[in-house]
């Protein structure tokens, strides 16, 4: 079906105009610690409201509200948790899942999108502290709460270098703009002999330690605080991950960045660019990453997300050779890798 062939109807207007509801909804929940109150088992609206300290009449809404969305069930003035929320809705939880909507429902993008039809007039981000600005505190909550794709993406890059890595010297990493890290410890969990260099703003870089501290690497990990395009590092690479971070860029910038990074790449070495790419099909076929296209417009200058046919254009002209492109089925993040000749 082309994208064309899906009819605009009244339900799906509808649907789109009310998406805000459902979106405010689940943050509420999570934050006010809903699905935690019924962990232990059913309660009723004052139950609940006793254990959150919150307004009787208030949480009554909130709960019927959720149980109209499928978020709790309800029997009566009893409500549970359904099949799945204890599993991603519960704190205590491993697969804990809830923590995202401090990213992906976040005030931040709500106030860079709230006048999008100035931005679209503008090109560009009307906001003076936006996506670019130094210690953004976005990215700080984006480094803390991981999304459904970063185990799944640091896997992927772990699975397309470390069989290449296996027969180098050593596997000395350089993470750009490293954010949680993960993509980089990836790495370092899947080879002994790997360090990383951690890049990013320095509250971010708060973050990153913990993680890898959780992960038991904090031997193996360095820390280089700044502006990624100032920021000289030192030293010499057998691989540079850029991971997420290239889009918030113009195809300009992302030469002058990958040219200077290319320069500190060993002979042989990999720069590794992994993220959500614009491809030149159906736009339909990449939905996030399009929604995400809308945000950076929204949050920076000139940040696009580019193709990977740019990509491997970005990485030529920094004289990376044999560019190489991989995708994984069900995952929604593309690699693009250079070699240095």
């Amino acid at each position: 079906m082309s994208d064309t062939d899906v009819p605009v109807s009244r339900e799906r207007l509808l649907e789109m105009m009310t998406a805000f509801k459902s979106t405010y909804l689940l943050r509420t929940a999570v934050r006010l610690g809903v699905f935690d109150a019924l962990a232990a088992g059913p309660a009723d609206p004052d139950d609940i409201a006793a254990m959150l300290r919150t307004d009787a009449r208030g949480t009554r809404v909130l709960l019927r509200a959720l149980a109209a969305a499928a978020l709790l069930k309800a029997d009566g003035e009893q409500f549970t948790l359904p099949e799945g929320a204890r599993e991603l809705l519960v704190t205590s939880s491993p697969q804990f899942a809830g923590g995202i909507v401090n990213v992906a429902a976040s005030d931040w993008e709500w106030d860079a999108m709230r006048d999008l039809s100035e931005v679209v007039r503008n090109g560009g981000t009307l906001l003076d502290t936006n996506g670019e600005s130094a210690d953004f505190p976005y990215w700080t909550d984006f480094a803390t709460h991981l999304t459904f794709a970063t185990r799944p993406g640091a896997a992927f890059v772990a699975d397309t270098v470390l069989p290449w890595a296996k027969e180098r010297d050593s596997l000395d990493v350089l993470d750009v703009g490293c954010g949680h890290g993960l993509f980089g410890f990836a790495l370092a969990e899947g080879d002994p002999r790997a360090t990383v260099t951690c890049l990013d703003w320095p509250t971010v870089l708060d973050v990153t330690r913990q993680h890898a501290e959780r992960a038991g690497l904090g031997d193996r990990v360095r820390y280089l605080p700044g502006d990624a395009f100032e920021v000289e590092p030192d030293g010499r690479y057998d691989v540079v991950v850029l991971g997420n971070f290239l889009f918030q860029f113009s195809a300009r910038r992302c030469v002058e960045l990958v040219r200077r990074l290319a320069a500190r790449l060993r002979p042989g070495g990999r720069l590794v660019v992994v993220g959500f790419t614009a491809e030149n099909g159906p736009p339909s076929a990449d939905y996030h990453a399009h929604m995400l296209n809308l945000l950076m417009l929204a949050w920076t200058h000139e940040g696009e997300l580019h193709s990977t046919a740019m990509y491997r254009k970005i990485l030529a002209s920094a004289g990376l050779g044999a560019v190489e492109t991989a995708q994984r089925p069900g995952l929604p993040l593309r690699i693009v890798l250079g070699h240095q000749v």
